[in-house]
């Protein structure tokens, strides 16, 4: 019973995924999406291994793994964007130049 609903929320999860890509709601390279399919995969996988259905699990091996590097790049890239560095304007005062007189 525990695998036939890993099994379903597997198959409903990933099909969800493409739908909300399919339809433009995520980006391919969204972490959701990554996620998702992620999960959908190992829950799938899971079911698959309960059911000695070895092809399946193999497939969702690699569904899994391609998810998992899809999310790592997605968490690598957002990590590299830098915040421009914004100068700070000198808390000291110029000094004027030696030589030159102040008239009062």
């Amino acid at each position: 019973m525990l695998a036939l609903a890993m099994g379903w929320l597997g198959t409903i999860g990933g099909l969800g995924a493409y739908l909300f890509l399919s339809r433009g709601r995520w980006h391919a390279a969204s972490l959701r999406y990554s996620v998702l399919n992620g999960v959908a995969g190992i829950l799938s996988g899971c079911a698959a291994v309960a059911y000695g259905a070895w092809p399946s699990v193999g497939a969702n091996v690699v569904w899994t793994a391609i998810a998992v590097q899809s999310a790592l790049a997605t968490l690598r890239e957002r990590r590299s964007r830098v915040a421009p560095v914004v100068a700070l304007p000198d808390p000291e005062p110029p000094t004027p130049a030696e030589g030159i007189v102040l008239a009062a």
